[in-house]
């Protein structure tokens, strides 16, 4: 029954640190109570504000960023409403079909640049 207690006790002994490091870390401390709510008032409401945007933006963002790499290494656009395929398919079937394509066309320019040129 004493394991609790203490467990409490160092909870709390460990928020005050941390509310401690705080105040000291942006000078909290030498703020009169209105300022402090002010202070404390303006940044949590930034940081509800990123926090917000980022949970509403972010995943289409990194949709998009992945539809457009998708787009640069196999060349077409993504279904939209199949959804996006993984990223080790897109390596996985594309990979080898891009070096084979890469291969002919090589193979194709070395031709041509070997036969001679006929004149006119």
């Amino acid at each position: 029954m004493t394991f609790i207690p203490w467990i409490v006790t160092n909870l709390i002994r460990w928020i005050r640190l941390k509310i401690y490091q705080y105040e000291v870390t942006f000078a909290v401390y030498m703020l009169t109570p209105t300022e402090k709510f002010i202070f404390n008032f303006l940044l949590l409401t930034l940081l509800s504000m990123i926090l917000t945007g980022i949970y509403v933006y972010l995943p289409d963002h990194i949709r998009v960023i992945y539809g457009h790499l998708y787009y640069y290494w196999a060349g077409e656009r993504p279904f939209i409403s199949g959804g996006l395929p993984s990223i080790s398919s897109v390596f996985r079937e594309t990979g080898t079909k891009s070096l084979g394509i890469m291969y002919e066309t090589a193979k194709n320019a070395a031709a041509a640049a070997t036969e001679p040129i006929s004149e006119l």
